[in-house]
């Protein structure tokens, strides 16, 4: 990432100045007077609040905006688990007939689709051979079967659907008054996020007096694996808010929170920083109070690269 900062620097100091200003009033005549040097001050001030760059480095900086709107705050409470295989969606396959297995197709690994040919027995008693199909379908997680084995009794393969995951949260006594079926869960890890909602809640055995959570992870994409941790945010009530923005774009500049306000130009966009006066947060959006209307279009993944190139500038004016 520093990386991708120098050479947001580097590119905009050989296009020339980011922030407008004129280098012949720079203060380097021999005897400036006194008014012209808080002219400059004042300008320089100014300078220091906006950033402009090209639409090709904004592209490739990876800068995206939001518009700003009313929208929704949740109370939440956030419960730490896991994402497990659904046992309903896990099959383990034997041989109907114990007997010689003449034949085996798929691997560990192989996606089966459901009625695929898995392998070909033959029977001791009828000496027939029949075919051994999978029930689902899903992905091959466990073999013991090869040819001119014995089937015997035990599993020949294990074949789970992977698409849809169940989610597994902890939940304390004192929070067994705070959550019921039905309400709405965000389940985020390493980057990824998806919705889901409270199927039913059960109390867990051990030494610990837990609640356990319980709920659907679709998994079509194949963003989850079995056994990946995650968080679980439970939404509690909802608040209606005239103005929020999403807290990936607050950057602290001078002491002050604010966003950088998009404008665009002939040949790219000008990020206008914004303190705002802010509100009450749900930790993913915070209420807007002043500072930004309505309408305003706001810079989000990355803004942080505005706010490192604005101290930058306000570094170099500094005497």
């Amino acid at each position: 990432m520093k990386l991708l900062i120098n050479s947001l620097f580097l590119t905009l100091c050989l296009s020339g100045p980011v922030l407008a200003h004129d280098d012949k009033d720079h203060g380097h005549k021999d005897e400036p007077d006194h008014e012209q040097g808080h002219d400059h001050g004042d300008a320089a001030h100014d300078e220091r609040t906006h950033v402009e760059i090209s639409r090709e480095l904004a592209d490739k900086t990876a800068i995206s905006s939001v518009i700003a709107a009313e929208g929704v705050l949740q109370q939440r409470i956030k419960l730490y688990g896991t994402l497990v295989v659904d046992p309903l969606r896990l099959s383990h396959i034997q041989a109907r007939y114990p007997g010689l297995i003449r034949k085996v197709n798929p691997s560990i690994g192989t996606r089966v689709k459901a009625g695929e040919l898995l392998a070909t027995v033959e029977s001791n008693e009828s000496l027939r051979e029949y075919p051994l199909l999978s029930p689902i379908e899903g992905t091959v997680v466990e073999r013991h079967a090869n040819a001119g084995e014995f089937s015997g009794d035990k599993v020949l393969f294990s074949i789970l659907d992977e698409r849809m995951l169940e989610l597994h949260l902890q939940a304390f006594p004192a929070d067994a008054s705070k959550i019921k079926a039905g309400q709405p869960i965000l389940v985020a890890a390493d980057g990824q996020q998806t919705q889901t909602h409270i199927e039913y809640i059960t109390p867990r055995f051990g030494d610990t007096p837990t609640l356990e959570v319980h709920a659907p992870v679709d998994n079509s994409a194949g963003h989850w694996v079995p056994n990946q941790a995650v968080e679980g945010w439970i939404t509690l009530a909802e608040t209606q808010v005239p103005l929020r923005v999403d807290n990936r774009a607050l950057q602290t500049f001078e002491g002050k929170p604010g966003v950088f306000v998009k404008e665009a130009l002939a040949a790219g966009y000008r990020y206008e920083f914004h303190p705002l006066t802010l509100g009450r947060s749900d930790g993913f959006y915070t209420e807007v109070l002043a500072g930004l209307s309505a309408g305003d279009e706001y810079a989000l993944d990355n803004a942080y690269i505005l706010k490192a190139d604005l101290e930058k500038s306000g570094a170099a004016h500094e005497h």
